[in-house]
């Protein structure tokens, strides 16, 4: 029975790739970890049909190491869902005097599709809450046209949003670097204020919310406690639904990386 479920297992995450790869191009960052889920699976439910065939030619620590592996790794990828998912506020908070938009990538032919859904929420909040400002954070990698962050702004401003609710922040390269960067353009804005902002923060402390895609928010708001923004508002933009289980499976494993990393 164990091995038929690991071997429908397996097919899951071949079909899965197969999908991702057809919807979203076979360069899709990550994709191939499907392959390896599928072969990884396959792999086990081998080893156990060959101990149940050959008992006696087989080692038996071979398929209880890796129904073990197996069973250990599917434990941690769903433990990292839900403190993904546990943790997406239903409802962005009002008034907050800056917002850190997180950027993605910029293809050649514009933005992509999980970026305009967090441009898009950036927008709804910034007609919303007009006294708010965006930090638009994502600099420009080896293969995009221009920097996140103005490609960003491009949109923003498409969709009515003023510019003097902007400020681009594009060095960043990593979600620790746009937490860095834009804490720096805060500090820097916020001394250049009016004297009825400052006479705000006297009254209350400065109030930073950070949005990106639901499944992104609980690692970016763990990099921004570890540098300081232990109070900073998590807004959750929506993402695609074909590819929300690939983009949570990949921020699961991302969220070790950093924690071995030190980042959170």
């Amino acid at each position: 029975m164990l091995a038929w479920i690991l071997t429908i297992g397996a097919g899951i995450c071949l079909i899965y790739y197969i999908g991702v790869v057809l919807y979203a191009g076979i360069g899709t960052a990550f994709s191939a970890v499907w392959l390896f889920f599928a072969g990884f699976l396959a792999l086990t439910a081998t080893g156990i049909r060959l101990y149940q065939r050959t008992p006696d030619r087989t080692f038996l620590w071979i398929p209880v190491s890796m129904v073990t592996l197996c069973a250990t790794g599917i434990l941690i990828l769903l433990v990292m869902q839900i403190l993904i998912f546990s943790r997406v506020p239903a409802v962005a908070e009002p008034g907050l005097d800056y917002v850190i938009v997180l950027g993605t990538a910029v293809k050649p032919e514009g933005i992509s599709k999980t970026l305009k859904l967090r441009l898009d929420k950036a927008g709804e909040y910034a007609l919303q809450n007009p006294e708010s400002v965006l930090i638009l954070s994502g600099g420009q990698g080896a293969d995009e046209p221009q920097s996140e962050a103005s490609a960003m702004e491009e949109y923003l401003v498409s969709i009515g949003i003023p510019k003097r609710q902007l400020i681009q922040e594009n060095r960043s390269t990593s979600t620790v670097e746009n937490i860095v960067y834009s804490q720096e353009l805060i500090n820097q804005d916020r001394k250049m204020r009016g004297e009825a902002f400052q006479r705000r923060l006297q009254i209350r402390p400065i109030r930073i919310g950070i949005l990106t895609s639901n499944f992104h928010l609980f690692r970016a708001r763990m990099i921004a406690q570890k540098r300081g923004l232990t109070d900073a508002w998590g807004i959750a933009a929506p993402s695609d639904r074909v590819l929300l289980v690939h983009y949570s499976i990949r921020d699961g494993i991302a969220i070790l990386k950093e924690r071995l990393m030190g980042n959170i």
